[in-house]
């Protein structure tokens, strides 16, 4: 368990992740806590950037943005709730000041939705109630009531391995397909996908969309454009060889992938990352590896 002063300084703006273990291993990827001063989230804009992985996530927040939750007191609510892998990008209010979240893996949404992804309404956010309903409003309380991020990420993972523990593991045949995107940077079809898995292409989007609710192609164009950004952020990489090493046709081709999926030519979004107008803040991985996107607030 992580030291706890790691997690409860409340002036300290910080991005901590944890590994977990079998029988939480096979669907979530690591845990995670954010503290987010005043100071801090009214200098940044912070998106969620495309992504394939859920994430199930008890947010601290000063306003009433996110769905369901519970009062503290001081315009402050506690909120518990998952948001689906997807293609857009998802902002991130400045009224957020703490998260306790698991980040699953692209075939781990059944650890929160027993039956999968399929039938999932065109929304970028569901409260637990609504998916878990008295279990999701009991743990929410439970959370509030743990008072500490440190408590409540040991009470959060606690939880989520008893669930693990009884829930059917995922698809291995969306688990390997993940692993050859992965490989392949994103630039791999469905129907090679399909033959190196040992299945048919409509067996395949049929199981890729009941555990992620997205489509092989859609899943493949995410960790394309998600390499290139990582490629694009490490620094001293040419956008010209960025758009080689990450399988895009040319730099046109990504520049179009970049405005239509994350709203931004690479070139102006690359400046915004590594603007000296970025407030400090401590993180132990590369945010965006993570799927966080966080930029000096616009002006």
């Amino acid at each position: 368990m992580p030291n706890a002063c790691s997690l409860t300084k409340p002036d300290a703006t910080s991005f901590r992740f944890f590994p977990t273990t079998e029988p939480l291993s096979y669907f979530v990827e690591y845990l995670y806590v954010s503290q987010i001063p005043d100071h801090f989230a009214a200098r940044i804009d912070a998106t969620r950037l495309p992504e394939v992985e859920a994430q199930l996530v008890f947010a601290i927040e000063a306003g009433n943005v996110f769905p369901g939750g519970t009062p503290l007191g001081g315009g402050l609510r506690a909120c518990l709730f998952v948001q689906p892998a997807h293609l857009q990008v998802i902002p991130i209010p400045g009224s957020i000041r703490q998260a306790i979240g698991a980040s699953l893996l692209p075939a781990g949404l059944r650890l929160v939705m027993p039956p999968g992804a399929e039938g999932l309404a065109d929304a970028p956010l569901f409260g637990l109630d609504e998916l878990w309903g008295t279990e999701g409003r009991e743990l929410r309380e439970r959370l509030v009531a743990a008072g500490t991020a440190r408590a409540r990420l040991a009470l959060l993972e606690r939880h989520l391995h008893a669930r693990a523990g009884r829930i059917v593991r995922p698809s291995r045949t969306v688990q390997r397909a993940f692993a050859l995107m992965e490989a392949a940077h994103g630039e791999i079809s469905t129907e090679e996908l399909a033959h190196a898995c040992g299945c048919t292409s409509r067996t395949l989007r049929s199981s890729t969309a009941e555990e992620t609710g997205l489509a092989p192609k859609h899943l493949a164009r995410i960790v394309r454009i998600r390499y290139a950004l990582n490629l694009l952020v490490s620094g001293g990489v040419p956008l010209s060889d960025t758009a080689l090493t990450s399988a895009f046709a040319d730099h046109a081709h990504m520049s179009r992938e970049f405005r239509e999926l994350i709203g931004e030519a690479p070139s102006r979004l690359g400046q915004k990352i590594r603007s000296a107008e970025l407030p400090a803040f401590s993180a132990e991985r590369n945010l965006i590896s993570t799927g966080l996107l966080v930029v000096p607030k616009s002006v």
